[in-house]
């Protein structure tokens, strides 16, 4: 292990971010972070000037999940490091590998209540798998080493790191190791108990997850398929795990799910779990007609509804598992009941469709009525080929993730799906998208309304409060504003039409009826 001097803390971190695969940050300098963008300035890491630290931590987010790396995200001491936080909870509910480094206060002023002093570790904790601050120039190289390793390695999620001002400033030593991101076994015996379960079922199913899109075995799980007869079905968060054109794949299970996928995990007699958590939006009702096999790499995530529990990541589970059943079984392909599904013919779900025929496209869809339409018209034929703030929700996350997506993947068509709502929570990052000529597409469904929310007051309370936009922009001409492209559409022709024509950024505003909704669950109205 080579120590190499002459440099300090700053561009120690940021020499040892780039060497670990950093490719692109996305964050605002401010005072305290002055030495750190000094180092990105000669790096070769490509930075990008956001409007709000909260959308950087998105950004970074949505770099991590089209990329299959760790996005960065960077932002001074003090307010920057506290919108910072409130981004970094997207990615920590999602499980996506994200490395936030913020400044912080000079060591002698920490803990002194002075101006932009607060408590970093406090208020990262809660959204990160760990939260450091690099208080011994000394540790830099082996603090930036064992973040990026927990970011990636076992159940991948965000870290934190925090640099004193003067900690910055002061020499250190790089060194020349790159951590190892170790994979995770499955225990013999739990592959045996497993193995024997689906040698005597007669109707398996595979239920595919944000675990198995992580792990990145999109071919182990069509092999695993094929050797035992399952049909696929996954949950929200693991659509893209498989590609939805293949015939075996019937889509996503759960409250929004597709009619033929729900049946399977009805008639199914052995449910086989591949990162999933088997929650109450993919298990409707919380039940199981049938004997369960979990696998996840983090055991918090096991559920009470599974019969066999298997702690490992799901690609080498699945190298280890063909083996066993590939040996004298060769079953055919068992289905659910037939079912026809509905085509849509109008209204904001053949919008959607319209979005949805653009295949080969990354869309980063955002929270609200259009989720629904856009979720269910959506199939997702490439890996990763959705981002979806699925565990928290977040309202303006689809714009700030499609700008990663598109950085990350720059050949790609991205499109980001968003509702009126949303759009104005990150309609300044409409400049980013131009200065930095990112060819995103955004389509905004304007209903006038948080749509959902009113929905949900009126069938609960009979009445709304505070959701209704009474002087809304004019969307067509605030992107324009920024120099974007902007249209107006009247059909579903017009929105394709505008995002294939399209050389560049475009905004595509959809007017949907304020009265159209969505179906509710009446047990749960509370909780949509």
């Amino acid at each position: 292990m080579e120590l190499q001097r002459g440099q300090d803390t700053s561009q120690v971190v940021v020499n040892a971010l780039e060497r670990f695969g950093a490719r692109a940050a996305f964050g605002m300098p401010g005072m305290w972070s002055l030495p750190l963008y000094d180092a990105l300035l000669d790096s070769n890491i490509r930075h990008m000037l956001v409007r709000h630290e909260q959308n950087a931590a998105y950004a970074a987010d949505g770099y991590a999940r089209a990329s299959g790396g760790f996005g960065l995200c960077v932002a001074t001491a003090g307010p920057g490091a506290v919108n910072a936080a409130a981004g970094t909870a997207a990615p920590y509910k999602d499980h996506s590998p994200v490395v936030v480094v913020t400044a912080q206060v000079p060591r002698d002023e920490i803990g002194r209540g002075w101006v932009e002093d607060i408590d970093l570790q406090a208020l990262f904790r809660p959204v990160t798998k760990s939260s450091v601050m690099i208080d011994d120039p000394a540790a830099a190289y082996d603090l930036v080493a064992e973040a990026y390793r927990a970011s990636l390695e076992g159940c991948p999620g965000p870290v934190h790191l925090s640099i004193p001002g003067d900690v910055q400033k002061a020499p250190s030593s790089a060194k020349d190791y790159v951590p190892t991101v170790s994979r995770f076994e499955p225990d013999p015996s739990e592959l045996s108990m497993v193995s024997s379960a689906i040698t005597k079922s007669r109707a398996p199913l595979i239920l595919v997850g944000r675990g198995a899109l992580l792990s990145g075995c999109s071919e182990g799980i069509l092999s695993l398929s094929y050797a035992i007869g399952a049909p696929i079905v996954s949950s929200y968060m693991g659509r893209g795990a498989v590609p939805e054109g293949d015939p075996r794949v019937l889509g996503p299970v759960g409250r929004r799910g597709l009619e033929a996928a729900n049946r399977a995990l009805d008639e199914c007699d052995l449910l086989i779990s591949l990162g999933c958590r088997l929650t109450n939006m993919t298990i409707v009702g919380q039940r199981l007609r049938c004997p369960a096999a979990q696998v996840d790499i983090e055991p918090r995530n096991f559920s009470p509804l599974a019969s066999m529990r298997v702690k490992s990541d799901v690609g080498v589970f699945i190298e280890s598992l063909l083996p066993l059943v590939r040996r004298g079984m060769a079953r055919p392909m068992w289905s659910p009941s037939e079912c026809t599904p509905s085509e849509p013919r109008w209204g904001a779900p053949a919008y959607a469709k319209a979005i949805a025929g653009f295949r080969d496209a990354v869309f980063a869809v955002d929270i609200g009525q259009h989720t629904v339409w856009a979720m269910q018209a959506i199939r997702v034929t490439n890996p990763r080929g959705v981002l979806f703030s699925g565990n928290l929700s977040a309202m303006g996350f689809a714009i700030p993730a499609a700008i990663g997506a598109k950085v990350a993947l720059p050949d790609k068509r991205v499109i980001a799906v968003v509702g009126d709502g949303g759009f104005q929570m990150a309609a300044p990052e409409l400049s980013t998208i131009k200065e930095n000529r990112l060819a995103v597409a955004i389509c905004v469904f304007n209903n006038g309304s948080l749509g959902l929310i009113r929905q949900l007051q009126e069938s609960v309370y009979g009445r709304t409060i505070g959701v209704d936009y009474l002087s809304p922009p004019d969307y067509v001409r605030l992107a324009e504003a920024h120099g974007i492209e902007a249209v107006k559409a009247r059909s579903p022709q017009d929105v394709a039409e505008a995002i294939r024509g399209s050389d560049g950024s475009v905004v595509v505003e959809i007017p949907v009826p304020r009265d159209e909704g969505i179906p509710l669950s009446r047990s749960r109205l509370a909780e949509e």
